[in-house]
């Protein structure tokens, strides 16, 4: 596998090194024609970016699903995005403003290719309070967006919406403001475009001051200049061009485009003319010069670039676009460069050789000879020393702590972060920047049991250190619902107890007066049986006498016609009868009135109205006493008259007997009723008194329940007493953190009252809940990340074993972009690294045809990388207090690793030129002799990147000071120190596996 790369690399290197000598003239007006086209028919690469930058995040995110199943269940379905609309006024929102409110939303909801939503609270009071701030001030519109966050379609509604606000017509001394992820990162994008022709200038300034200091000629500086210019110009055209036709690129592609350009150009410039000026002053002709300079050098500048190129392809592999879209861009542009830096500087020196001069050899006392010599004799004590210092610096590095919030990585006073200050100065703490966890189920969760388990994630995610808020449908306002809670639910049935108990005790006088009124009642029915016996004997005596008066009466009829028998006799029987007929009226009046009170009694008794038996028996009472007082009693009275008449005389006899008989039949007639009344009456009195006394038998035992109820009764008072205080107690005790005493109806969710927090925390299917969660930090900080992640882990663990165990957790918000950013950003890091040092590898092992050196070669620059990191960890991190942004390690990385082993491969490729045999003298030469040059080189790739310092982005400002530090260690510790004691320590050995003869020996 080798040796076909061997070949195809000689080839290569053949072609390469041999353009610029042999056609200088066709070389240079080739570079400048393709340089004129690009610039004036080619789009200006800012613009290229804007249109061809790709989504911030991949589209298989853990946010952007959770946001897409989100969306989906409770917004439009086409929501990829969320901006914010802040509204500010001086005083109050007045009617003005909420004029200019409703246009806006009007304005916004008219453009549903731009916008997906509108959440405002337009004909929505409790929405327009949740969305208006405390001091009436400030208020928000979340806007959807359609396009993901950092595509070209969110940059250009960004744009839209900025311009939108001002034409809308605000009130004097309302502000509008749009912030926002889509936002953020578009004014990001600004700040980098806007940042180029600021480190543009620097690193002109810097370059052209560093070469003057080098060379002290103005026609050695213009070679490297007129040649980098080229190079800019070409490869900003050209990625342009790739833009316009696929190839996605970052926001960091111009400001990386120009510092790599710059500063890779410059050094191989340097090296070419380094090497020109010593074959030039060793006698050789310009044109010879050139033609060894680039024999020699050039394979070394193909490898260095190879590496460069190489590893920036290898982050093309990343998920991240922020490293996707830079590595090709960044091969693109270091091949471009190295492309014109072998042919079109060679044809520079070709015809300003001689102007440039020869270069003055290093004297036997420069601090170049002393230093290799000393490094040379001495690899074991450089060594140690060199490589203690670089792991001291590196010690720092795992104490890095990187941040993912795009706001910091910007100045503050972008349109974004401008708004984000409007918010924090009216609103709550990260009041839009809330994280969501969505339960999704395979069935239907509006049911008690599901409902209970939702409220558990809730209490258990509140729980979560930094935790401020959870909002979820059993606590829609960030409370519990409280009538839901078991404790309130005790605490009602324990108040409910106690009210009972309390009646029980208030109506134990009333159960008291029953027991003593059922004993009096047993007593009574004692007495009325007693009664009823007696009034039965009675009532049939006085139905045998009225028996024997219907006789007697029947035979006074019989014999009134035998009295006209005499009128003596008539005359006497009528005194006597008419005596006897009295003393009968009186006796059945007095009879008749004691059996009135004896009916008026019964009808009166409402337990003889109960009781059939003695119903009965009183109607019998009643006839009886009718007949008696209606018949019976006229009848007596009116014989009794016709009687006296007879007696007297007065009357006619004729007359008095008719009246007498009349009176005989009516009066027998009456006491055959009275016979049969008295007969039913003694019948039913009987049965009454039987009735009666089976009734006071069962009333005895009615007393000894109602006894027994009031001591029951007592018991059950105590009973709901301790009952009371019990559930109380649980009231008092279930809602602590430990508990999770929970039950709401599922009916209850159909309540109108419940209806806007069913909308906002379940799907219309109910298969899906939202937990809004709020933290006391910035979710964008490193302790929002923490806790976003904490959150997810305790949601999951709270549905363990739950009837929503197979339940799926997703999760979106603010904190979710921090979190996708740093799975993503270890994901790639482990390719990246793996993918860079094989090929880096690889480059060494073709371009030295060793497998030793390019193992420490390898080793130095992954030490001289994390040092770097080291370094800017303690500078930024300890001493300015900031966090490292998150694209700083790979990116740095990526360039020291392979621009570090440039200089490695220069100094390596001169010990090779001294033979197959590699002494310490020969280190120290190559040391020497390179010394000065690869010195240079670094010093201006390094200033390339110093310039980036000077970026108000961040994270650039970061990059360019690792990357600065990173080459001046590798330049001055790695490449002077470290790797040439490494080489002197082994010397034949860098080699292996090639195979070295031994000197030849002659005889003595």
């Amino acid at each position: 596998m080798v040796r076909p790369l061997i070949t195809a690399w000689n080839t290569l290197v053949g072609f390469s090194v041999s353009v610029g000598y042999r056609f200088p003239k066709a070389v240079v007006l080739g570079w400048v024609v393709a340089a004129a086209a690009l610039t004036a028919f080619v789009t200006p690469l800012p613009t290229v970016v804007e249109r061809s930058s790709t989504a911030f995040l991949p589209d298989d995110s853990a946010t952007l699903s959770g946001l897409r199943t989100m969306d989906a269940a409770f917004g439009t379905g086409r929501t990829s995005s969320y901006v914010f609309v802040v509204i500010t006024a001086p005083n109050t929102l007045d009617s003005p403003n909420q004029q200019m409110y409703r246009r806006l939303v009007t304005r916004l909801e008219a453009e549903p290719q731009r916008v997906s939503e509108v959440q405002d609270y337009v004909g929505d009071k409790q929405a327009r309070k949740a969305l208006t701030s405390d001091d009436k001030e400030a208020t928000y519109l979340a806007v959807g967006l359609p396009s993901a966050v950092g595509s070209p379609a969110a940059d250009e509604t960004i744009k839209w919406l900025r311009e939108l606000t001002a034409e809308v017509d605000p009130p004097a001394g309302t502000r509008l403001y749009v912030t926002g992820d889509p936002a953020m990162i578009s004014d990001l994008t600004t700040a980098v475009n806007s940042a180029s022709e600021r480190v543009t200038v620097v690193t002109i300034v810097l370059l052209l001051s560093i070469l003057w200091l080098v060379y002290r000629r103005w026609v050695t500086v213009l070679v490297p200049l007129v040649t980098i210019g080229v190079a800019l110009v070409c490869s900003r055209g050209i990625l342009a061009l790739a833009g316009e036709h696929g190839i996605s690129l970052s926001t960091y592609t111009d400001a990386f485009v120009i510092a790599i350009t710059l500063g890779a150009g410059t050094d191989y410039c340097v090296f070419l003319i380094s090497r020109f000026r010593e074959e030039f002053a060793a006698g050789r002709t310009p044109r010879q010069a050139v033609s060894i300079a680039c024999q020699r050098t050039g394979p070394a500048l193909l490898a260095s670039a190879a590496t460069v190129i190489l590893g920036a392809i290898s982050l093309s592999f990343a998920d991240l676009a922020i490293f996707s879209t830079t590595g090709p861009a960044m091969a693109i542009c270091v091949a471009v460069t190295v492309a014109v830096s072998l042919s079109f500087a060679p044809a520079l020196l070709s015809w300003l050789g001689p102007r440039i001069g020869p270069a003055a050899a290093p004297g036997p006392d420069s601090r170049w000879t002393r230093l290799g010599d000393y490094v040379a004799w001495r690899p074991g004590r450089v060594l140690l020393a060199s490589t203690a210092a670089l792991v001291a610096l590196a010690a720092f590095t795992p104490t890095m702590v990187l941040s993912f919030d795009e706001r910091s990585a910007q100045p503050k006073n972008t349109p974004s972060n401008l708004g984000l200050a409007a918010l924090a100065e009216h609103f709550p703490p990260n009041e839009t920047l809330p994280d969501y966890v969505l339960i999704r189920a395979n069935r239907d969760m509006r049911n008690s049991r599901d409902l209970a388990v939702l409220n558990a994630v809730s209490t258990a995610v509140e729980k979560v250190p930094g935790v401020d808020l959870v909002r979820s449908i059993t606590q829609p306002a960030g409370e519990p619902i409280e009538p839901a809670s078991i404790a309130y639910q005790a605490g009602e049935v324990g108040e409910g107890l106690r009210e009972a108990e309390e009646k029980l005790r208030d109506g134990q006088p009333d159960l008291e007066k029953l027991a003593d009124g059922t004993d009096q009642l047993d007593s009574a029915l004692g007495k009325v049986a007693d009664g009823a016996g007696l009034a039965a004997d009675g009532t049939e005596k006085l139905s045998e006498g009225t028996a024997r008066l219907s006789d007697g009466i029947g035979q006074a009829a019989t014999g009134t016609s035998q009295a006209a028998a005499g009128s003596a006799q008539l005359k006497e029987g009528a005194g006597q009868l008419a005596a006897g007929l009295e003393r009968t009226r009186d006796e059945v009046a007095a009879a008749v009135e004691a059996l009135e009170q004896i009916a008026d009694a019964l009808n009166r008794d409402p337990l003889c109205t109960a009781s059939p038996i003695c119903s009965r028996a009183r109607k019998g009472l009643n006839q009886i006493v009718s007949a008696q007082r209606d018949q019976l009693v006229p009848g007596l009275a009116q014989a009794a008259e016709g009687a006296r008449k007879l007696e007297t005389g007065n009357g006619d006899l004729s007359v008095g007997l008719n009246q007498l008989a009349a009176g005989l039949a009516q009066a027998e007639t009456g006491s055959r009723q009275i016979a049969e009344g008295q007969e039913l009456l003694g019948s039913k009195l009987g049965e009454l008194a039987d009735g009666t006394d089976k009734m006071a038998s069962r009333t005895s035992e009615l007393a000894d329940g109602v006894e027994e109820l009031v001591s029951q009764t007592g018991k059950l008072q105590d009973g709901l007493d301790e009952s009371a205080d019990h559930l109380l107690e649980v009231e008092e005790h279930a809602d602590t953190p430990s508990a999770g005493g929970f039950y709401l109806p599922a009916d209850t969710l159909d309540k109108d009252k419940f209806e806007r927090a069913r909308n906002v925390f379940l799907s219309k299917d109910g298969r899906i809940a939202r937990i809004q969660v709020s933290g006391k930090t910035d979710p964008l900080t490193h302790d929002g990340l923490v806790r976003y992640e904490a959150v997810q882990s305790t949601a999951r663990q709270a549905l363990n074993r739950t009837s929503l165990t197979e339940a799926d957790i997703l999760a979106t918000g603010a904190g979710g972009l921090g979190a996708d950013l740093k799975r993503y950003l270890f994901s790639d890091a482990k390719l990246v690294v793996s993918a860079v040092l094989l090929v880096v590898f690889l480059v060494l092992v073709v371009a030295l045809r060793a497998l030793v050196a390019p193992l420490y070669l390898l080793a130095s620059v992954v030490l001289s990388c994390a040092s770097a990191l080291g370094l800017t960890t303690l500078v930024f991190q300890h001493i300015l207090g900031q966090e490292i942004a998150f694209t700083v390690p790979v990116m740095v990385f990526v360039l020291l690793v392979a621009v570090g082993a440039d200089y490695n491969i220069l100094l390596m490729s001169r010990m090779k030129e001294s033979g197959p045999r590699l002494t310490r003298d020969d280190v120290a030469d190559a040391v020497t002799t390179t010394g000065p040059v690869i010195t240079a080189a670094g010093v201006i790739f390094a200033a390339t990147f110093v310039a980036l310092l000077s970026s108000p982005v961040a994270a650039l400002a970061q990059i360019g000071f690792a990357v600065a530090a990173g080459l001046m260690l590798d330049t001055l510790v790695v490449r002077s120190m470290v790797v040439p004691a490494c080489a002197a320590l082994l010397e034949d050995r860098n080699w292996w596996p090639r195979h070295v003869a031994a000197p030849e020996t002659t005889a003595p």
